[in-house]
């Protein structure tokens, strides 16, 4: 299954056969044997429910997640979130609700108000719940939509099973030869030795409970310490469902961004609250220690907001360079911003890809925080009056050739 990009959700690694070819062959009998039975409890629930609290701690940092969780299989599911991450600059909740045929993702402030709406329809319904899912660390409730763990025991090779209360515990470790932990290595090895030791997952462990719900999920590092942490708790299932419960509608004043059209045309315009906004100014520091204040307003602005380690953020800024190249010589400012610190690790991201463009630190975070951004590679277009008039976000094909147009537009 092959996904795209999805709100702040990344690419999800396809499984190859080859992968699914050696665990097959090296997985004990009683491995197999167990998850069988597993497989035929699974086949009998038709909703569950759940509260969960997921800690992650990957190269973007630590993440908290926490919630319930709500599906009738196979596709109609409400998601009900709360997020925290970035050092405490990212602190959200998510309301996340699809009927099976028609999904709808809100996002609200603080304060309680509904900021952002998206909306998806049946013709992309199944990349997007397969995005969701994976991105949700919430896979192992149901791995696929034919309700068992079979893409699970893709990626992971299962040594050992203990039958407890019904119910099993595996233990075992990632499979060092999976498509989608090579993937992960190269952007840890970004990092050097730290890098890969602290960010790549080794050792695993999953608790079945009796009914074939996933419990527990524990992925450790190479150096025994968790990367992610899922318990769920209040595990009800075949229970009767309320009313419209898969049901949303969003505020009036709310624009909708449609994810469906979105996906179809390849490039993603953000109804980000900055938008139509004025730019609030940036202190930010060269690599050389330098401070630097940005006060939009006086000429037309290109800022990027990026991640040494972000696979995105690298081929993006490739691209967003070449702009830079043209645009630049016609008085538009570039401001390309990380919140990296290791000013070491920058200048060798920056001499690997050949970039020209002004590279600043954010670094404490500020604005970051008043852009209001949680997902990069982002890009603000600021006028020359210090106005957004577009923020594009990831790097789906043709986001470039609609970033030049707009900044086109705007020279006009």
């Amino acid at each position: 299954m092959k996904t795209k990009f999805f709100f702040f959700f990344f690419l999800i690694i396809s499984i190859t056969s080859l992968a699914v070819e050696t665990n097959e062959q090296t997985q004990a009998p009683e491995i197999n044997k167990a998850f069988n039975d597993i497989n035929k409890k699974l086949v009998l629930i038709t909703n569950y429910s759940a509260n969960f609290i997921v800690d992650i701690n990957s190269i973007k940092g630590k993440v908290h997640q926490s919630g319930t969780f709500i599906q009738k299989l196979p596709y109609s599911f409400k998601r009900d979130m709360k997020m925290e991450a970035m050092g405490g600059i990212m602190n959200v909740r998510e309301i996340t609700v699809c009927n099976g045929k028609t999904g709808w993702q809100a996002e609200y402030a603080p304060n309680g108000k509904v900021i952002n709406v998206s909306r998806w329809g049946e013709a992309s319904i199944e990349e997007i719940f397969y995005a969701f899912l994976s991105k949700a660390y919430l896979i192992m409730l149901t791995e696929d939509i034919t309700n068992s763990y079979a893409s699970l025991q893709k990626s992971i090779n299962f040594t050992k099973v203990i039958s407890k209360d019904g119910g099993y515990i595996f233990t075992g470790s990632v499979d060092v030869k999976s498509p989608k932990y090579l993937a992960l290595y190269k952007i840890a090895a970004t990092l050097g030795e730290a890098g890969i030791s602290n960010y790549m997952p080794d050792k695993v462990r999953l608790v079945i409970d009796k009914h074939g719900i996933a419990s527990e999920w524990l992925q450790n590092n190479l150096k025994n310490e968790p990367v992610v942490d899922v318990k769920l708790s209040n595990i009800v299932i075949n229970s009767p469902l309320k009313k419209n419960i898969f049901t949303f509608k969003p505020p009036k004043d709310i624009i909708v961004m449609d994810i469906g059209q979105a996906l179809q045309r390849g490039r993603i315009h953000i109804n980000h609250p900055m938008l139509k906004k004025e730019a609030p100014k940036m202190k930010l520091v060269y690599l050389a220690g330098k401070e630097k204040t940005v006060k939009p307003g006086s000429q037309p602005i290109v800022l990027t907001f990026f991640a040494s380690w972000s696979g995105n953020s690298r081929k993006y800024l490739g691209n967003v360079d070449k702009l830079y190249g043209k645009f630049n010589l016609r008085g538009v400012q570039f401001i390309t911003i990380t919140d990296d610190s290791d000013t070491g690790k920058i200048k060798e991201f920056i001499d690997s890809e050949k970039l020209t463009l002004p590279i600043y630190i954010d670094p404490e975070k500020k604005a970051t925080k008043n852009y209001n951004v949680h997902v990069v590679p982002k890009t603000f277009v600021i006028d020359k009056n210090g106005i957004v008039i577009d923020v594009i976000e990831g790097n789906a094909p043709g986001t470039l050739s609609a970033l030049k147009q707009t900044i086109e537009k705007m020279l006009k």
